[in-house]
C-alpha cells in the first residue's frame, strides 16, 4: 500500500530499547482519524513501558493493504501489529499469518465487548482480531426536505420502509425537487471498484432481506445459492436503482453531501463526522426492509502478527488501544463503541435520540455477519465486480452465474481451504 511512516514520540528504557520499536501498520477508515492515532501512539510511548511503537499508515485506496502485507510476510518482515477489516481475518488466520489472542484474554475480559465484535474476529474457535469500533448501514436524510414533502419517517426497525415504499419515496423526491439522485450512494462517493468492501457490505443485506443465500451451509460452494432466484431477484432490484430508475449513482458526487441531498445510504460514521450544526439538519432512519430486516456489521480491528518476536508487548499496546479511555475518544469518530459499558451508557443516554437508537437497535436485532471463510476476500472482489456490471445494466442472473463459477473454482483450487 501507499505508506506514510510516523515515529511516535516518547522514551523507553529496557532491554528492548536497543532494538527497533514495535511496528504498527494501520489502514485509517477516514483521513481525519490520523491525528487520533498519532496522539494515541505518542501517549502510549510516553508511558515508558520499556518499548515504543512506530505507526505506519497504509492507504488502501491507493494500493491494497493485502499487497503490502503479502510482501511483508513473504520477506519475513511483517509488522508486529496491523489492522484488518473483519471479514478478511479468516483468510489471514488460514494463512497462519496471525497470532491467536486466546492466551492473552480471560472470559471476564471478553465479556467487556459487544458480541458482534468477537464474532467477526473468531475463526475456527480462535480469536484473532479485536475490532475497535462497530458499524451498521443506515439512511441519512435531510429533515427539512422530508418535512416539506411529507415523507413518512420510520420510528424504528419494525416501522422501516418496505422496498416498494422506498421506490415511491424516491419517485416523490425526483418529481418535486431539483435533486438529480434521490439516494446518494455512500454519501455521494458512488460505486467503483476502488471502494473495495463497501460494495459487498452495502449489497449483501438486501439478499438476506429477500431470503436469498450466498454460500451453502458448509461455506464450500456458491452455485445454487449466490445465483438462486431469491438472490438474483434482490440483485436485480438493487441494480435497477442505478440503471433503470436512476434513483442512485455510480459517479462521484461527494460534494453534494450534506448540503444538497435528500437521503444517503451510509455508515453511521458519516453522521457522526458532521459538524454539530449540520447534524441537526439531518436524521437517521433504518435500512428499508423486504421479507425481513437485515443490516451488515463489522469493522477494522487489531491483529497480532505470527512473525512478531514480542507478543507480550504487542498485547500491552492492544490493551491500551481497547481501554475505556481510548474507546471513549474513538467513539467520537465511529459513533458505535465496542465496549458494552460505553454502548449501554450511550444507548441509555440517547434513548430519546432516534438517530442513535436506530443504529444501536439494528446492531441488537437484525445484524448480518458476512461469511466467515478464507474464501471471503476472493468472493467479495468477484461479487463486487459482478454487481458493478449489474448496476451498469447487465443481466443479474448471467453475472451471478459467472461469479459463482469463479468463486467455486477458487475454493476448489484451494482444496476447500482445509487445514
Amino acid at each position: 500500500g501507499y505508506i506514510q511512516r510516523i515515529q511516535g514520540k516518547g522514551s523507553y528504557v529496557s532491554g528492548q530499547s536497543e532494538s527497533a520499536p514495535l511496528r504498527f501498520y494501520l489502514c485509517p477508515i477516514e483521513r481525519n482519524e490520523e491525528a487520533y492515532w498519532v496522539d494515541l501512539v505518542n501517549r502510549f510511548n510516553a508511558l515508558n513501558n520499556g518499548f515504543s511503537v512506530e505507526i505506519t499508515f497504509i492507504y488502501n485506496d491507493l494500493v491494497p493493504l493485502r499487497d503490502t502485507l503479502f510482501r511483508a510476510f513473504a520477506s519475513g518482515n511483517a509488522p508486529d501489529i496491523f489492522t484488518l477489516d473483519g471479514p478478511d481475518v479468516s483468510y489471514w488466520a488460514y494463512m497462519k499469518s496471525l497470532q491467536p489472542l486466546d492466551s492473552f484474554v480471560s472470559q471476564e475480559y471478553l465479556n467487556r465487548f459487544i458480541p458482534t465484535i468477537l464474532r467477526q474476529g473468531t475463526y475456527k474457535n480462535h480469536l484473532y482480531h479485536f475490532g475497535y469500533y462497530e458499524s451498521s448501514l443506515c439512511i441519512i436524510y435531510d429533515r427539512e426536505l422530508f418535512s416539506r414533502l411529507h415523507i413518512r419517517i420510520p420510528n424504528d426497525i419494525a416501522d422501516a420502509w418496505s422496498w416498494d415504499e422506498f421506490l415511491e419515496i424516491c419517485s416523490v423526491i425526483r418529481s418535486k425537487t431539483d435533486i438529480q439522485y434521490p439516494l446518494l450512494m455512500d454519501t455521494g462517493r458512488g460505486l467503483t471498484s476502488k471502494q473495495g468492501e463497501w460494495i459487498s457490505y452495502s449489497t449483501l443485506p438486501f439478499i438476506i432481506q429477500n431470503k436469498g443465500e450466498i454460500f451453502d451451509e458448509k461455506l464450500s460452494h456458491t452455485n445454487g445459492y449466490l445465483n438462486s432466484p431469491s438472490t438474483v431477484e434482490a440483485i436485480t432490484w438493487l441494480g435497477d436503482l442505478f440503471h433503470r430508475y436512476r434513483y442512485t449513482h455510480m459517479e462521484d458526487l461527494h460534494q453534494l453531501f450534506p448540503d444538497h441531498f435528500a437521503m444517503s445510504l451510509s455508515l453511521p460514521s458519516a453522521f457522526f463526522a458532521l459538524a454539530p450544526e449540520k447534524q441537526k439538519r439531518v436524521g437517521v432512519i433504518p435500512l428499508p426492509k423486504h421479507l425481513c430486516s437485515a443490516v451488515s456489521h463489522g469493522s477494522w480491528g487489531l491483529c497480532m502478527s505470527a512473525q512478531t518476536k514480542h507478543p507480550k508487548e504487542c498485547w500491552m499496546f492492544m490493551q491500551f488501544v481497547l481501554s475505556l479511555e481510548n474507546q471513549l475518544q474513538y467513539a467520537k469518530y465511529s459513533g458505535v463503541p465496542i465496549l458494552k459499558e460505553i454502548f449501554n451508557i450511550l444507548q441509555g443516554f440517547n434513548a430519546t435520540s432516534n438517530c442513535i437508537d436506530v443504529i444501536f437497535s439494528q446492531l441488537h436485532d437484525v445484524v448480518y455477519t458476512r461469511p466467515i471463510t478464507p474464501a471471503y476476500p476472493f468472493f467479495s472482489k468477484t461479487f463486487s465486480s459482478a454487481f458493478l456490471e449489474v448496476a451498469a445494466g447487465a443481466d443479474a442472473k448471467e453475472c451471478l452465474d459467472a461469479a459463482s463459477k469463479q468463486i467455486d473454482e477458487h475454493i476448489l483450487r484451494h482444496n476447500f481451504f482445509r487445514g
